[in-house]
């Protein structure tokens, strides 16, 4: 089941996509990224699954994905460069550095979109 969790002392923002298409999952982590970094959070940590995938070919499609999306520099916006020291990247998850946001909002967080996938 899909759903994130905000802890203010971290400045870290943890968000599950399972239960999403790839499309979906895309989606999210990008709204999340930019969300995460206007309230000036400094992390945000994806569980996208695929653990025990190592190529792209075997599954894994959200996993690839946003390591794809840290390496093409289209979150440069928001995330600190793809070869920074303070990216965590695992089998099981990864955690974005966010750059250091001085005009932070202070608002509600947004609801995350209904799971697509039924077990």
């Amino acid at each position: 089941m899909a759903w994130f969790q905000v802890d203010i002392f971290k400045k870290c923002v943890e968000v599950d996509l399972h239960d999403y298409s790839h499309r979906t999952a895309i989606l999210v982590a990008r709204e999340k990224i930019k969300e995460a970094y206007e309230h000036g959070f400094r992390y945000i940590k994806f569980i996208h699954g695929g653990a025990g995938i190592r190529r792209k070919e075997d599954g894994g499609g959200i996993k690839f994905a946003l390591r794809s999306m840290l390496k093409s520099g289209e979150l440069a916006r928001w995330v600190e460069e793809r070869d920074s020291k303070n990216h965590r990247i695992r089998d099981d998850s990864l955690i974005f550095a966010l750059l250091i946001n001085d005009t932070q909002i202070d608002m509600d967080w947004k609801e995350m979109p209904m799971n697509e996938y039924w077990r």
